[in-house]
Order: C-alpha cells, then sequence, then structure tokens
C-alpha cells in the first residue's frame, strides 16, 4: 500500500509542474472597496514539482506590467527547483488574470486585492494552506510586503525584491506621470495607445542610472532607442491594464493596509525575512524596505552597481546566491 501511495503522489506532483500558463476562475471576487470582479481568472504557471505534504510551495508574484511567463528565467534562476515548487501568478490587472483589458467594467484594485485573489487562487483551486516562501521583484515585492502583513502566518519565509512596504513621494511623483501621459491623450483609445510611447521614455529614464546610460549608450543613438522603446510599449502593453496596476501602487502602504503603526509592525510581521534592495534604484526608491529592515532586524541585501531598479539583472548572481542560502 505504501508504495502505491508513493507512486500516487509522484504523478500527482510531477502532473503539478506546468510550462504553459493556465487560468483558474476563483469566482466573483469582490475587491476592498466593495467592488466585484465577475468570474475572476488568475493566470499562473509553476516550475518544479509539489511534494505530498504540500510544504515546499513558493509564490512568486509579477512585477509591475510583467506576465509570468516574464519572470519564469529569474524563478529558475534564483531558486533550486529540484526542491521547491515555484508557483508563478500573475497579479490582477495584467492582462493575464482579470484586467481591463479583458474584464468588463473592471474596478479600481489595490496591491491587497492582488495579494487577496492570490490566497484564494491557493487555498481554493490548489488547496494550499501554507507557503514555504513568497518572493516577488518590483510590484512583486510590494505583493511580498502586503502577503506578510495581510496573511502573516500563511508563509514561513518572505523575500521582497527591490520593492517597497510604502511608496515614496519620489515613487508617487513618477507613476503619477507616467498615470497623466496616457490620460492627456484622451479618451481615444488608439491615441491613449501611442500616449505609451510617452509612458517609454518616462520609464526607460528611471529603470537604470544616469551613470549607466551615459556609460552604456552614446547621445547620438538616443533617438533612435527612444523610438524603439516606443514601438514597443505601443505593441506590447495596454494603457488601462498600465493604468490600473499604477493606481494599485500609488495606495500600497502596509501601515495603512495592516493598522499597525511602526513601533507595532514587528510584532504583526512573522515570516523570517530577508530584504533585497537596489541602493541606486530610481524607480522603487529603497528607504521605506531599508527602514523596515531595520525595524524587523533581517538581513539587507544590498545591489550597488549602477544599474538602479534592474540591479536584480546585472547582480543575478548575488541575487541568487542570497535567496538560495536563505531558502
Amino acid at each position: 500500500m505504501k508504495k502505491i501511495f508513493l507512486f500516487l503522489s509522484f504523478i500527482s506532483c510531477h502532473f503539478f509542474a506546468q510550462s504553459q500558463v493556465k487560468i483558474a476562475n476563483i469566482g466573483d471576487f469582490t475587491t476592498i472597496k466593495g467592488a466585484i470582479i465577475k468570474d475572476c481568472k488568475i493566470g499562473y504557471l509553476t516550475l518544479g514539482q509539489l511534494n505530498s505534504s504540500k510544504s515546499n510551495a513558493i509564490l512568486f508574484p509579477t512585477y509591475f506590467s510583467g506576465k509570468s511567463t516574464d519572470i519564469k528565467g529569474s524563478a529558475a534562476a534564483w531558486v533550486d527547483t529540484t526542491k521547491f515548487c515555484v508557483i508563478l501568478v500573475d497579479a490582477l490587472g495584467n492582462g493575464i488574470s482579470s484586467a481591463p483589458s479583458n474584464t468588463e467594467n473592471f474596478p479600481e484594485i489595490s496591491i491587497r486585492d492582488m495579494v487577496n485573489s492570490q490566497y484564494i487562487f491557493l487555498t481554493k483551486t490548489l488547496s494550499i494552506s501554507h507557503l514555504h516562501a513568497i518572493m516577488g521583484v518590483s510590484m512583486g515585492g510590494m505583493q511580498t510586503f502586503e502577503w506578510m502583513v495581510a496573511y502573516p502566518n500563511f508563509m514561513t519565509k518572505a523575500i521582497p525584491i527591490v520593492g517597497s512596504p510604502k511608496q515614496s513621494y519620489y515613487d508617487v511623483l513618477l507613476w503619477k506621470a507616467e498615470w497623466d501621459a496616457i490620460e492627456t491623450a484622451g479618451n481615444n483609445p488608439d491615441a491613449r495607445r501611442e500616449a505609451m510611447r510617452k509612458v517609454a521614455e518616462i520609464h526607460n529614464l528611471h529603470l537604470f542610472t544616469p551613470a549607466y546610460w551615459n556609460k552604456s549608450k552614446k547621445a547620438d543613438e538616443a533617438y533612435n532607442d527612444i523610438q524603439k522603446m516606443g514601438d514597443d510599449y505601443t505593441k506590447g502593453n495596454h494603457p488601462e491594464n498600465w493604468i490600473s496596476q499604477i493606481k494599485a501602487m500609488l495606495g500600497q502602504d502596509i501601515y495603512q493596509s495592516s493598522g499597525k503603526s511602526m513601533s507595532e509592525i514587528s510584532g504583526h510581521i512573522k515570516a523570517q525575512t530577508m530584504i533585497i534592495v537596489a541602493t541606486q534604484d530610481q524607480m522603487v526608491n529603497p528607504a521605506s524596505a531599508i527602514e523596515l529592515g531595520k525595524i524587523l532586524n533581517v538581513k539587507i541585501v544590498e545591489l550597488t552597481g549602477n544599474c538602479g531598479h534592474v540591479a536584480t539583472a546585472c547582480e543575478s548572481d548575488k541575487v541568487r546566491e542570497a535567496v538560495r542560502s536563505f531558502l
């Protein structure tokens, strides 16, 4: 009987791992403001195999505007998928999961709504009641911070990477500038898509540091680069999805959502935590993450190169070493 049980466990775990995106319907989802997303869809894919006790699951939500297929490479590089099952999940608003581009009357959402929808997906669709870890990059890091306060006992470990527990004034200026660049185009869908060219300039300006751009590019290359960026953003990004996730990030504040002050937050967060920041990040200011790390007295890994927000790619080996050691 034991041999049969082990064989069946292997079969179920084997088929859990999948290389193609699947769509889970979690039913009608109510946002924290009381709006309803009818037949809410959550996209996901997995790497590695879930063990029979479901104790090796790691949730990895997407970054801003990203898809689960976009973060597959990072997850495979940073996490030992022979030991862990990584569940890559598409955040609400990204166009794979429910979003303005695929859902009529899609309401305003928050980072907490992304987290709540993922909790329902994990517990109801996958029957997972506890995560070994949750980790994410950028907006995925924001979701990780939010998970830590929304469901403090649901994960053993948490690794927010170049994310923020609370938006800084600088971050708000950046995201509002991108939102305004689309809104100034008016209501014409074609004009709003074309406005993504302006967004491309703002966004890519902040992805890296001035030192990086000046060292890697020449001034006379700028026009062609800007043109290509605009083409890519116009084709690859839906403006209403972009605004939807920007609005979610603008409201990010784990102290407000948890109802805990800075002096109280360490008693509320239960997960063993490691925070990874890029010290020259000009897209997600690292100050709030560093401040929380000091309050929690946890390890803070600093990426110090001139790649700015994209330091996780430029210093991927450092991230990999830190993540694997911590897990």
